[in-house]
């Protein structure tokens, strides 16, 4: 999901509502748990899953570590979750 910051002049009194929506939207987008699906959908189509993923990065955990440690892996070599997701959907519908 591309994210996009707007600013418009809107009247007061909706402001609460306005904010709601959005709130509403940003979290139809990203319920719980978005960012574990997304890294196990790139691990599974881009690297046949996580070992493949893990042992692609030289990164040392494996079996159930591998679970513990993937999320702050990806962090610490592509910069976030959002990184790592637009780097492997380029080009592909999300």
């Amino acid at each position: 999901m591309t994210v996009e910051k707007v600013c418009v002049r809107i009247p007061a009194a909706r402001k609460d509502e306005l904010l709601a929506i959005a709130k509403r939207w940003r979290d139809a987008e990203r319920g719980p748990g978005w960012d574990a699906k997304v890294i196990h959908q790139i691990a599974r189509e881009h690297f046949g899953g996580l070992l493949g993923m893990f042992e692609h990065h030289d990164w040392p955990e494996r079996g159930s570590d591998m679970m513990r440690f993937v999320q702050s892996h990806v962090k610490t070599t592509y910069g976030s979750v959002d990184a790592f997701a637009e780097k492997f959907t380029q080009g592909k519908p999300k």
